[in-house]
């Protein structure tokens, strides 16, 4: 956000924190701990209040791990140009719920492999535009229907839960792996080395950690040997 690297609570951008002044070196601390992949935001593009490209770009093209990026792809054309320019994955948020045509035409021309969408749910209802809206589709039934545009991820927040160490949405989580055969990476409310265990034991296929390692309350070192031990 602004050129910076920072964690949200909840979503609201009115209550962020500052870890990094340069995104960039959270993403090299990251790689150079042993992260097969960068979860990034642009959150002022999610929000609409701007975009933070130039992060964006020196990440992807500075880095040899894996970038998928989120915030604010809302037309074929830029998940297309954020694919040439390197990401691994795009993710398309508020443009997934109101056109889900696009993700059709997404997922045919780049592959599913490389078209994720995210679900961030509050009160159990799919939530819009940065997570400042609320649809009237209940968390599971969008799931469903990405899963009929044959997506190859949904990355899934508990918005209540995010950025606030209060560990992640358990059940909610459950359900969706129930629900659906797409793979599922959960994102929000993660805290402890606990949590994490608790989460793969879920099904689901990954983890978004954000302000447990910036807190330092384990490494990601630590991370990878609680999971190899599931």
């Amino acid at each position: 956000m602004q050129g910076k690297c920072v964690r949200l609570v909840r979503g609201d951008p009115a209550k962020s924190k500052v870890y990094f002044d340069d995104p960039f070196e959270a993403a090299r601390l990251f790689e150079d701990q042993g992260a097969e992949c960068i979860h990034l935001i642009d959150l002022d593009a999610a929000l609409g209040t701007g975009q933070n490209m130039n992060s964006v770009r020196k990440i992807i093209t500075g880095l040899k791990v894996e970038v998928e990026v989120g915030g604010g792809v809302r037309t074929f054309e830029k998940a297309q140009s954020l694919l040439e320019l390197g990401a691994s994955r795009v993710i398309f948020g508020t443009a997934a719920l109101q056109d889900p045509a696009l993700i059709e035409h997404a997922v045919c021309s780049c592959g599913s492999e490389r078209i994720a969408v995210a679900i961030d749910e509050r009160e159990d209802k799919a939530t819009l535009h940065g997570w400042k809206d609320q649809s009237e589709m209940n968390y599971l039934d969008s799931a469903r229907m990405f899963e009929k545009s044959s997506v190859g991820t949904i990355i899934f927040t508990s918005v209540s839960v995010d950025g606030t160490l209060n560990g992640p949405s358990v059940e909610k989580i459950i359900n969706l792996v129930k629900t659906v055969k797409v793979p599922i990476v959960a994102s929000g409310g993660v805290s402890s080395l606990d949590d994490l265990v608790a989460l793969a034991r879920t099904g689901a296929v990954g983890t978004v950690i954000g302000t447990a390692l910036y807190e330092r309350k384990f490494t990601l070192e630590q991370a990878l040997e609680a999971i190899e031990k599931c």
